[in-house]
């Protein structure tokens, strides 16, 4: 092993201690004959969100390995471990193929991450059936010498587990886990188009069914003026904030209300059924743009009967008005766990700022059950042609980069 001369902190090795960050995945070994495919994704994904590094993504014996600067590991580990498809992420020290080696590494790590008394677990790997000595056989050796160190060993719930890794052509100490969000690598499940309100639910939604794999644009139908007004909204930093650690760019596009209100005054519609027409209208318009743009479904962040408007029969009306297939992620979940999940992912202090999105303008007495003929009547009295090309004319793309 190499040698350093500076002292370890007693909460573990310093940075420049690890020289590599070991990506591990669970769901993707699952897929058989596919498995290539979509460990080529992940390992390109990964390399994305690593751009802005000095940092070279490998497949090395069923997981990836990522080479880069010891001073960069901290930073390179967190990055990797916000990869969709990442199960958790490690930094890993290079060792060589020597049972003595291994037996040292365990016992410097052991050293400079805890103290005499503290308990432990070898975790022999040996993928390499050459090597002279058995998994159990080196976890012996190792542990022994951890003993000997001050270790208290405890293979059930050790506060220290020392992970050693045996392949054909190298070895390595593996360090604390870093947990990923597991799932599938994005893009690997098609492109989806998510109807984003910029409330707690959309984007909670959204980080789901990416998390599927599924490649997100964005719809948002804002209250401004102009769309270069509606730029300056806190809707693109909240979706920038979905995409960054994916390292991969989305489209976003901010669709003006004001055609279906103008229309809406002009018909007077019964103020029961505007937000069903609404809804129905943004279906109408975010199919149209998802099938410009490759999208093979919408996504929302309905969730069965929360508020009236989310009812089995106003669901069912606007499922009616969509050419695509609308997807909820959210569907039979209760509020606390959406709230939960919008905290965990960032995005619930974002999402409770003050916004007026559109359907705070449209009545807030839904009815819960629609006769869908009526509102198939009602939305006949609309120049649906009219308001359609208004408002996709009028339309704002943006690129957000990550």
């Amino acid at each position: 092993m190499e040698s350093d001369n500076r002292q370890s902190s007693p909460e573990g090795p310093p940075s420049y201690y690890w020289d590599a960050v070991a990506v591990h995945f669970s769901e993707i070994a699952l897929k058989g004959g596919n498995r290539r495919s979509f460990t080529q994704r992940l390992r390109n994904n990964i390399s994305a969100a690593l751009t802005r590094y000095d940092a070279a993504v490998r497949a090395y014996h069923e997981k990836l390995l990522i080479d880069c600067p010891r001073d960069e590991v901290p930073r390179i580990l967190k990055a990797a471990a916000a990869v969709f498809g990442v199960a958790y992420a490690a930094p890993v020290r290079t060792l060589r193929r020597d049972i003595q080696e291994l037996i040292r590494a365990a016992v410097d790590y052991f050293r400079a991450s805890a103290s005499p008394g503290t308990t432990f677990a070898i975790r022999a790997h040996r993928s390499d059936k050459k090597f002279p000595h058995s998994s159990r056989e080196i976890a012996e050796l190792a542990g022994a010498a951890v003993c000997r160190a001050g270790g208290t060993v405890d293979l059930n719930n050790p506060a220290l587990p020392i992970i050693l890794r045996i392949f054909p052509e190298a070895a390595y100490l593996e360090g604390p886990h870093t947990p990923g969000p597991g799932g599938l690598p994005l893009g690997a499940t098609g492109r989806v188009l998510s109807l984003f309100s910029g409330g707690i639910d959309s984007p909670v939604a959204a980080w789901l069914i990416m998390r599927r794999g599924c490649r997100a644009d964005f719809i948002h139908f804002h209250t401004y003026p102009t769309g270069e007004a509606a730029q300056t909204s806190k809707i693109p930093q909240m979706v920038k904030s979905l995409v960054q650690p994916q390292g991969l760019p989305a489209r976003l596009f901010l669709t003006p209300y004001h055609h279906f209100q103008a229309a809406l005054m002009q018909q007077h519609v019964p103020q029961n059924y505007e937000l069903i027409l609404f809804r129905r209208f943004m279906m109408r318009i975010a199919a149209r743009i998802a099938s410009e743009h490759d999208a093979v479904a919408l996504v929302t962040g309905d969730n069965l009967a929360q508020v009236a408007s989310q009812t089995t029969a106003n669901l069912i009306a606007c499922d009616q008005a969509a050419t695509l297939p609308v997807w909820r992620p959210l569907l039979a979940f209760n509020k606390d766990e959406i709230i939960s999940r919008a905290v965990a992912i960032g995005t619930y202090e974002s999402s409770i700022e003050a916004y007026k999105d559109c359907c705070s303008l449209v009545s807030r007495h839904p009815l819960t059950r629609p006769r869908l003929q009526t509102v198939l009547h009602l939305e006949r009295r609309l120049p649906l042609d009219e308001m359609t090309a208004g408002t996709l004319d009028d339309t704002t793309q943006l690129k957000i980069e990550p």
